[in-house]
């Protein structure tokens, strides 16, 4: 035989008029191929796995705060209707005292109609009551009548 370029064996040969896949496959294992597309396959099925995991976890996590906040919320509208009625309620107050004013005819007291009373002052006036005097302004300090009223024993 002369020296030709096919080889003598045609099973290891492979043919001239193959695809570049066809040459691959014969040049490499088949299923080294298949091992690793598999592998690749499995990592991101267990990679979706764990994000689903993670997202179902972060919806929980969502789902409870937003029942917290919404729990707060009621309870600031529970407060919110407290304060009115308590604003409502001291609102009323003028109302009350122009009717008293109006309607029973009370008023403020002035400093003439106070009387303030200390334990121990010796300043303190009290007006003096007697039968056969109509002099109003007669004022006797509170010393002198518990001095009087002591001696009348």
């Amino acid at each position: 035989m002369a020296i030709s370029d096919k080889p003598t064996d045609r099973r290891t040969a492979t043919p001239y008029n193959t695809g570049a896949g066809e040459r691959l496959v014969s040049r490499f294992n088949v299923i080294y191929l298949y091992v690793g597309l598999l592998l690749l396959i499995a990592a991101a099925i267990v990679w979706s796995g764990i994000k689903t995991a993670e997202g179902v976890q972060q919806y929980h996590l969502d789902y409870k705060t937003l029942q917290d906040m919404k729990q707060q919320e009621r309870n600031l509208q529970i407060e919110h209707q407290r304060l009115l009625v308590e604003q409502q309620t001291f609102s009323a107050t003028p109302q009350i005292a122009s009717r008293a004013v109006a309607e029973l005819g009370m008023y403020s007291p002035t400093l003439k109609d106070k009387l303030i009373i200390q334990p121990g002052a010796p300043t303190a006036l009290v007006p003096a009551v007697s039968d056969d005097t109509e002099d109003s302004d007669a004022v006797v300090a509170a010393n002198d009548l518990d001095v009087v009223e002591q001696g009348d024993e």
